[in-house]
Parts: structure tokens; sequence; C-alpha cells
């Protein structure tokens, strides 16, 4: 009785962290393909698979521009490697919600050491871009 009771509990706390762990495989995927749109210098595509909210802070044309500027003269991506994620339920001025920020260590064609960062937000039910840096 108390082993079978021991597996139903074993169970049911496994469940739940399998699927968070999921959800954050998920986002994580779909943060690697926003990306390599950038990457390939498909801008526009990039900001139309954003988040409502980003869509909201800025045009496509101000994007296009803005990367055009920062981004492209960098070259292409030799390396980028995850250093970190952070899950949070808030950021200063947006509202409150599921948000996962990604930190990369990434080697350019034109810079060697670069820090991205790239955020990500499931307000719409989907994870989507919401913002993105390069230091």
């Amino acid at each position: 009785m108390m082993k079978t009771l021991l597996i139903l509990i074993v169970l049911l706390w496994a469940a739940p962290v399998t699927a968070a762990e999921q959800g954050l495989s998920l986002a994580k995927s779909t943060g690697a393909s926003w990306l390599q749109l950038i990457d390939q210098g498909h801008y526009d595509k990039s900001w139309q698979q954003a988040d409502a909210f980003f869509k909201a802070q800025l045009s496509s044309d101000t994007w296009q521009h803005a990367l055009g500027g920062t981004r492209a003269p960098l070259g292409k991506v030799l390396t980028r490697h995850q250093k970190s994620s952070q899950a949070l339920t808030s950021l200063p001025g947006a509202p409150d919600g599921e948000y996962l920020v990604l930190t990369f260590s990434t080697e350019f064609e034109h810079k060697a050491k670069a820090v991205e960062t790239l955020t990500l937000s499931k307000q719409s039910g989907q994870w989507r871009a919401i913002g993105y840096f390069i230091k």
C-alpha cells in the first residue's frame, strides 16, 4: 500500500515538471527559429512573427532599419551558445504573464564577443519574441 502511494505521488509530481520542461523547450526552439530569421536577414518576417506587444512598440520599417544598422554589420553568426534562461511572470513596462529571457554568447564574423538577449512572451497563447538586444 505504501509503495503504491509513493509511486502515485512521484507520478503526480513528475507530470507537471515534464509539462513545464516541454513548454520551456518549445519556447527555446521558437526563439532559435526567430533568431535564424534575423541571421538570414529576414527582418520583416521576424517582425511579422513577433508578439503583438513587440509590434505595438515599433513598426516593421523601424525594426528593419534598426537591425540593418546594428545587426547586419556584424556579419554571419559563427557560434551561438545559450548562457542562461530565466522564466519570469513580470517585466518592466509589460503586463504580467509568462516570459522567458534567453541570453546567448555569440561570435559574429565581425565581432568576436557579443551577448544577445532575447525575450519571449506567451501572451498570445504561443511563445513569441518581444525583445532583442545585442551588446
